[in-house]
């Protein structure tokens, strides 16, 4: 067993990293819908308008979801501001709070990080949950430590309202011996796409 799962009531749990925006936040449809107004802004694109990222809606099941998975894993946020848009910085960590507390009983008191590296963070026996391999994030699937990265919605079966939570939290349950054996065993039923390459994933048009 590793030492960098964490030890909670004497039982060890595996540690997610959950990526903010279109993996529990419905950020692109706003971004798109301003992404021909950004003059009006004094910006040069929709993720660096003021004040943008603080009234989003989280994704649908998101936070019933989550909620669950806190019971199984230790939690944890891993987002990328933009840095052009400081007030994104903020909006994101309020926008947590609104939904999540502010407290010990969030899953994410103090256990938020925002950075554009997220290869930084990758650990052992971890795994994180994100739509894009921007960042680093695809540099989690990392079989040297053991550390993993499963796309949010690649597999459209993948996604809060349908099978995430349950796959999710039988990798969770899981003791093969290390992380990707447990995904591997977690896995061998439904057969789940778990990412794609990252040469196959195509930015916006104003990105």
């Amino acid at each position: 067993m590793s030492l960098h799962i964490t030890q909670k009531r004497g039982v060890f749990i595996k540690k997610l990293f959950i990526d903010m925006d279109n993996t529990l936040v419905d950020t692109l449809p706003v971004l798109n819908a301003e992404s021909q107004n950004v003059q009006k802004y004094n910006v040069k694109k929709p993720d660096q308008i003021p004040g943008i990222f603080r009234h989003l809606k989280p994704l649908p099941g998101a936070i019933e979801g989550v909620k669950e998975l806190a019971k199984h894993f230790d939690l944890y946020i891993l987002s990328t501001a933009p840095w052009e848009n400081p007030s994104s910085w903020q909006d994101k960590i309020n926008w947590l709070t609104e939904y999540f507390g502010n407290d010990a009983d969030s899953p994410f008191y103090k256990k938020v990080v925002l950075t554009h590296q997220k290869n930084l963070v990758k650990m052992p026996d971890s795994l994180l949950l994100d739509d894009r391999p921007y960042h680093g994030a695809s540099d989690w699937d990392d079989a040297k430590i053991d550390s993993f990265w499963l796309q949010y919605g690649y597999d459209s079966r993948l996604v809060w309202t349908a099978e995430l939570v349950p796959f999710l939290i039988s990798i969770a349950d899981s003791n093969e011996g290390s992380l990707r054996d447990d995904i591997a065993y977690a896995n061998k039923q439904n057969q789940y796409a778990l990412h794609h390459a990252t040469t196959e994933f195509k930015k916006e048009s104003w990105e």
